[in-house]
């Protein structure tokens, strides 16, 4: 049996102008803010009936229809709604189409729940003052009575209006009534038995969400099961966006320095609006918005860290940094945040001692040299092999900068420092190795002899050391390490070559730019040099003996006496003379002349009072590590270095 409902308005007057439209002539522009498309295209609106009309109806305009189409005639309805919707261009395809989207039941439905029913005699009241413009009535006709009716109708025009906040609101009470919900479904499909609201309510929610922004649908969504519902929709496709991109991203892995920094920044930005999203989506602290969060944020990360390990390009660092402090930016798990923050200290440590981009070739080189440095034993001729090598660049980079710039001077102080640790270290050695040497332990009685011996020993050492130190002279420094660390040391070390007779005479400066690399072919010649000298003190020394134990066998008495004297305590004194002239024995070189470990310029009480310093208390390797470091724990900036290369 065909179920009554009231007829929707009929305007098909062949000769009527506000009937009849011709295809061809223009119409006036009306700016409208944008409509769901649900509302636009709705198929119920398509044929001009009610979404509760009988189906005799809706046939009787779509037979109606097809056939002024065919003799190029358009026709309207009061249902067209044009001051509200956009004018309807209508065809034998779209209305064929509109048809057939309303021929199963639940199609009906979910069209009906985006259109109006006219039920009511409230209803139809309503709908003449819509139809006229005057929606601001029609609404306040429909809130005079809550019905199943009105809240569709108050549904739609809100909707229509982008009111979402109160069609939210309106959609509430609807489906959270069962017996509205019932009555609604069988005024438009005729029976309202097995209704699930449930599904009903997500369907419309659904649908809104497809045309409207997530974020402002749960601003005003109060249901919780509709917010979690929401929730779900709008955050599973975002979430994988944001996944799908960071596999994009680690593909790039073990491709090259560039193609990391690309990815980082390609990563960055496709996922930027995506989480902005999300943010609105997800409350805070939502665990599912920090796990994205921080996977994004470390991979993110890993690409920083990626690029600048494996760059050699100036700027590195800085390029690294921008997506190190990004990800630093949205992560949100604290071990996250620990790492990210970790490597974005260590990177700025990293730039602010970064050379001018103009002497960066020279540093490098300095660099390079600094490092081989660090890997040969504690002798003064790698010294002066540093300080030939590094001096063209020095000498660049003065005349780019100036001589009074920062940055070169520090440089420069740099290999000075370095330089001066071997020096000390090997003066300071031979002392200790000669006051070690049992063989000077033998001949206590003869001190003549043994000073003989020591200043031998001592000079050769002596004069290569203070022949660097005239090399070094010529070098930049800062003032405070020239003052507290390079002038005393100078002056220790002149004072003990003038004890030897040494000559310490000073000419002037020369021109730097004279100094050139050692090549191998000087280095042979020191190494056969070295090789002469030693021999010539060897067969020195071994004369020296053989003397003494002449002397000593020819002046006893008989055996007993000479075992007797070999074995008793020394007992006779060295005059004052003898004292003064055998300082070596206890050299002060060795006690003002130490300082601490290259590169510790901030611990000045680590400088050894001792009688030497060990090879072992001046590492050059430790030096070069801290190359830019002047903070008071230096072993705990070279750990941070050494972590942010293993990631």
């Amino acid at each position: 049996m065909e179920r009554a409902a009231k007829l929707a308005p009929r305007f098909f007057c062949s000769q009527s102008r506000e009937s009849f439209v011709d295809p061809g002539a223009e119409r006036p522009l009306i700016k409208r803010n944008p409509v769901m498309d649900i509302l636009q295209k709705n198929p119920y609106r398509l044929l001009g009936v009610y979404a509760n009309s009988p189906t005799k109806e809706r046939m009787a305009n779509h037979n109606k229809l097809k056939a002024f189409l065919k003799v190029g005639k358009q026709v309207s309805y009061p249902l067209d709604l044009p001051q509200y919707l956009t004018s309807i261009d209508r065809d034998e395809a779209t209305i064929a189409e509109a048809e057939s989207k309303l021929t199963l039941p639940k199609d009906q439905l979910h069209y009906a729940l985006f259109w109006f029913v006219n039920v009511t005699t409230l209803d139809s009241v309503a709908f003449k003052h819509l139809v006229a413009g005057k929606i601001e009535e029609a609404k306040a006709i429909w809130m005079k009575k809550a019905c199943a009716s009105s809240l569709q109708n108050l549904i739609v025009c809100v909707l229509i209006q982008n009111d979402f906040s109160t069609a939210l609101s309106q959609a509430e009470q609807l489906y959270g009534n069962s017996n509205y919900l019932n009555e609604l479904v069988t005024e438009i499909t005729g029976s309202g038995e097995n209704v699930d609201a449930t599904a009903l309510a997500f369907d419309f929610l659904d649908t809104l969400a497809t045309e409207v922004d997530t974020s402002t649908l749960l601003t005003s969504i109060t249901n919780s099961s509709w917010r979690a519902h929401i929730a779900e929709k709008a955050v599973k496709p975002i979430v994988e966006a944001i996944q799908n991109a960071i596999d994009v991203a680690k593909k790039s892995r073990n491709k090259g320095p560039q193609a990391r920094l690309k990815a980082g920044l390609s990563l960055k930005e496709a996922t930027r609006d995506p989480l902005l999203k999300l943010q609105k989506v997800l409350p805070a602290g939502d665990l599912q918005y920090q796990l994205i969060a921080d996977k994004l944020g470390k991979e993110i990360l890993q690409c920083g860290i990626d690029y600048y390990n494996d760059s050699e390009e100036p700027d590195a660092a800085i390029k690294a940094m921008e997506l190190q402090k990004y990800a630093l930016s949205i992560v949100v798990g604290q071990m996250a945040k620990d790492r990210c923050k970790e490597n974005v200290d260590i990177l700025q440590k990293i730039i602010n001692n970064l050379p001018p981009a103009e002497v960066f070739a020279e540093d490098k080189a300095i660099h390079e040299e600094l490092h081989k440095y660090c890997n040969l034993p504690d002798k003064i001729c790698h010294a002066v092999t540093l300080l030939k090598n590094t001096r063209p660049h020095l000498q660049s980079i003065k005349r780019k900068m100036g001589s009074y710039n920062d940055y070169y001077l520090h440089i420069s102080t740099v290999v000075v420092r370095n330089a001066m640790s071997n020096l000390i270290a090997e003066v300071n050695g031979v002392q200790k190795q000669i006051t070690d040497d049992p063989i000077f332990g033998n001949l206590p009685e003869r001190g003549e002899i043994k000073l003989i011996l020591i200043q031998l020993k001592l000079k050769e050492v002596l004069k290569e050391a203070w022949d660097a130190t005239k090399l070094i002279d010529e070098f930049d420094m800062e003032d405070d390490y020239r003052r507290k660390h390079y002038n005393p040391n100078r002056s220790t070390l002149k004072s003990m070559c003038e004890d030897l007779g040494i000559s310490t005479f000073s000419m002037p400066f020369s021109n730097a730019s004279k100094l050139t690399p050692t090549t191998d072919s000087d280095s042979e010649s020191s190494k056969k040099s070295d090789s002469y000298v030693g021999w010539l003190i060897a067969i020195f020394v071994i004369i020296i003996l053989a003397m003494v134990f002449i002397s000593a066998f020819a002046g006893m008495p008989n055996g007993d006496s000479a075992t007797e004297e070999e074995t008793s305590p020394v007992t006779e004194e060295v005059s004052a003379a003898e004292e003064n002239s055998a300082a070596p024995e206890a050299p002060e070189y060795s006690e003002s002349y130490s300082e601490a470990p290259a590169y510790d310029n901030d611990n000045d009480d680590d400088a050894s009072a001792d009688a030497s310093v060990s090879e072992s208390s001046a590492e050059p390797s430790e030096s070069y590590i801290y190359y830019y470091d002047t903070s008071d724990d230096p072993d705990e900036e070279a750990s941070d270095a050494s972590e942010y290369n293993t990631y």
